[in-house]
């Protein structure tokens, strides 16, 4: 029987919804975490913390995911594939991997991550299910309450299938061991 072994865990992170009054983009800023994660330190903003920025794609028909997080100097820090189920809704869990360019932007900013391209993001997304949802509003425009991220060392191409795992449970210990020793 095979069965899929958790890859070592680079880096543990809680984002958490910040969105400055009066701004539609929802922001998350980093409010708790484990481990280190060397590239990261790039994303650190003026006020001393790391922040992204949930973004949806504006046109149909290009071949990326639906939803990214952006840091820092418009860094896109990651696709969320499979943010959404069949149906259109939130799923509650995502994943990802690095910009796989050595350069991004058209200023050629040196990517932060590139040494990196080869790890993968899984996401659980958190949403205010105690919310009430109007019959105007549809169910995946709630804005998740927070994003909690797990980067795996060198687990890219195996990502998917980690995901899967995270949904069916797989990581479940794991992950209450790293909330316990995030730290603010």
């Amino acid at each position: 029987m095979n069965v899929m072994t958790i890859p070592n865990i680079r880096y543990y992170a809680c984002l958490t919804l910040c969105t400055d009054k009066g701004k539609s983009t929802p922001k998350y800023r980093i409010t708790a975490s484990a481990g280190y994660y060397e590239p990261m330190t790039a994303l650190i903003g003026a006020d001393h913390n790391i922040s992204f920025y949930l973004l949806e794609k504006l046109r149909e028909g290009d071949n990326i995911p639906s939803v990214w997080l952006q840091g820092k100097n418009s860094l896109n820090f990651t696709g969320l594939k499979e943010y959404f189920d069949d149906n259109g809704k939130l799923n509650g869990n995502a994943y990802g991997y690095p910009y796989q360019s050595k350069t991004y932007s058209t200023k050629k900013r040196a990517n932060p991550f590139y040494e990196y391209r080869n790890d993968g993001y899984l996401f659980i997304i958190h949403q205010d299910t105690a919310s009430t949802v109007t019959d105007e509003e549809q169910p995946q425009q709630i804005t998740p309450t927070s994003i909690e991220l797990l980067v795996l060392e060198g687990a890219k191409s195996l990502i998917s299938s980690y995901c899967k795992m995270l949904a069916m449970g797989g990581f479940d210990d794991t992950i209450t061991q790293l909330r316990t020793l995030a730290k603010e």
